[in-house]
């Protein structure tokens, strides 16, 4: 019985220390992390779970809190130093030009057409057509500018239009 409280008050000190030190480094969301961060929370995930297994509790948060620091310098290096950002994180990859798909860029990224079709029906986009301007950002998400006849309606653009047929 003794043992198993003592697993139990490692995994609340470890988790809770982690959860500490994460939120002190500032973390992004999932969907903004780039590959270093991804690595480097991968690797503190690990270092818990070492540390609830084998009896180095204050190793694995002292490792936890060198690789947040870790992070943070690249962090701040990448704001610093813009090649810097390029080497770690990298830039994004246009995939799409006035409507048309850039071919190279897809077979680079290893993405197919039928990939890149479902992550457009999943954003509600029905044709590759009506982008006007397409990219894999750096996290791995899609981001685009519609064409203008695939833009949505605006609250402004429906006031231009009734002021204008006021106006007649």
């Amino acid at each position: 019985m003794d043992l198993s409280w003592h697993l139990v008050w490692k995994c609340i000190l470890l988790v809770l220390t982690g959860i500490l030190l994460l939120r002190l480094s500032g973390r992004k969301s999932i969907a903004q992390m780039n590959v270093a961060t991804t690595v480097i929370m991968i690797s503190i995930g690990e270092l818990i779970a070492q540390g609830i297994i084998e009896n180095t509790v204050w190793r694995a948060i002292a490792a936890v809190a060198l690789f947040l620091a870790t992070l943070v310098i690249l962090e701040f290096l990448e704001i610093r130093f813009g090649k810097f950002q390029n080497l770690i994180t990298g830039e994004a990859v246009v995939i799409i030009r006035e409507g048309q798909l850039d071919m190279q860029a897809l077979k680079k990224l290893r993405i197919t057409v039928n990939q890149l079709e479902m992550r457009l029906r999943q954003l509600g986009i029905s044709s590759i057509a009506d982008i006007k301007h397409g990219a894999i950002e750096t996290n791995g998400e899609l981001g685009y500018e519609l064409q203008e006849a695939a833009k949505p309606v605006t609250k402004r653009d429906l006031e231009v239009l009734l002021k204008q047929l006021g106006n007649k």
